[in-house]
């Protein structure tokens, strides 16, 4: 990989000192890395950022794996509805699927304070057993922070699946009803394929409902992709042929500025049962990215990597140092890490790892993984390589 000549000139006093190893390319990215295919310059920063440059770096145990952080997976037993006066007053269905479950009621702004008293909930029975209903000031003294005038209320252990009728007769306004089956077996899962993406990249959602364990193919799901400034996007879920549902989404170009994360929110019903579920991820405008070449110093232990950035700011590399041992394996020896402020154009991070940290008898080739540029002016991950290549 050549680079252009601007940028080679600026390097070459930085790379000088790493002659004993010739400048060579980033390994190509996998499935799985974050490679920006562009640059913006964003704002500058609005958080005071400290500028001193900072390097430092730590033994590892050879022995022990080094796993790549997995994507968070949602696991949901639980709902939120929305309804007025009138729907309570009527006499509101609830289709529960396990005993013990819990329904939360508080009033939105405006709304009348509820009462113990005043709550109502049969089922197909007759008036159903509560375990257990607490007030606005019951919870609070056990240390909830609850809105004023909420109520919960606990079915017993003998209420289990049925379709339940929650009555309040004097409510006025509108409320947020709040259902939470913590023994349930019908559970929402809702994952995204990554932790984190750049802007105008697409990601893949996947949504699945399980029953006693099972995949329900009779599950329904509507999604929306909700920025942290509060925009929002519908998105359109369709079946993925493994029993569940899934959806590819291109991500916005511009992201904004608001810090905070990213999430889809899931709104799901299977056979009647319905469930609501988040899953988070970070967002990131590509505002830096590496050159796509690497110098690695065998004696010094140091890893020159040169840096392309659109936006003054903080920027920091990660890296994990695998060296060959006895038996030919290569194993992780030495995490570093180096931040530094740079303008904007060509600047240099350097991870210093130690030989210190060689165990008796490891050394070349070696072999940086899990190679990571971010921003930390702006909190923001940019590029991350499971592997960036070898070196002797």
């Amino acid at each position: 990989m050549r680079l252009p000549i601007a940028i080679a000139i600026a390097l070459v006093p930085a790379l000088a000192s790493f002659a004993a190893s010739a400048a060579q390319p980033l390994r190509a990215p996998v499935a799985r890395d974050q490679v920006p295919s562009r640059l913006v310059a964003a704002p500058a920063a609005t958080m005071n950022v400290e500028r001193a440059p900072v390097s430092f770096s730590w033994k590892l145990d050879p022995t022990q794996a080094v796993a790549s952080p997995q994507p968070f997976v949602a696991q949901s037993r639980e709902y939120w509805e929305t309804v007025d006066a009138a729907q309570l007053d009527k006499g509101l269905p609830l289709k529960m699927s396990a005993p013990g479950s819990l329904i939360r009621i508080s009033p939105a702004q405006g709304a009348r304070a509820l009462r113990s008293d005043q709550l109502q909930i049969s089922g197909s029975r007759g008036a159903a057993k509560l375990q257990s209903i607490a007030s606005a000031e019951q919870l609070a003294k056990a240390g909830m922070d609850v809105q004023a005038g909420s109520l919960i209320a606990k079915l017993d252990a003998q209420e289990g699946a049925d379709t339940y009728t929650v009555r309040v007769p004097k409510a006025q306004g509108q409320y947020l009803v709040h259902v939470f089956e913590p023994a349930s077996s019908d559970v929402l899962r809702a994952g995204v394929d990554r932790s984190h993406a750049l802007a105008g990249d697409r990601l893949r959602f996947d949504v699945d409902f399980s029953r006693t364990g099972k995949r329900s193919s009779n599950v329904q799901a509507e999604a929306l992709l909700v920025a942290p400034d509060g925009r929002s996007w519908p998105v359109s879920m369709k079946a993925n042929g493994a029993g569940g549902l899934a959806a590819d989404v291109k991500l916005p170009d511009q992201v904004g500025n608001t810090p905070g994360l990213w999430e889809l929110q899931v709104f799901a019903n299977a056979d009647g049962i319905q469930r609501d579920a988040r899953t988070a991820f970070a967002v990131a405008a590509p505002t830096a990215r590496f050159d796509g070449v690497f110098a690695f110093n065998a004696k010094t232990m140091r890893m020159a990597l040169p840096v392309r950035a659109a936006s003054q700011g903080r920027y920091e590399a990660r890296g994990t140092l695998f060296a060959t041992a006895p038996d030919g394996v290569l194993r992780p020896v030495s995490e570093a890490h180096s931040a530094a402020w740079m303008k904007r154009g060509a600047g240099m991070l350097v991870l210093q790892f130690e030989r210190s940290h060689l165990p008796a008898g490891y050394g070349a080739p070696f072999e940086v993984r899990q190679l990571e540029l971010n921003d930390q002016s702006r909190m923001a991950p940019l590029e991350s390589r499971e592997s960036a290549g070898r070196a002797r």
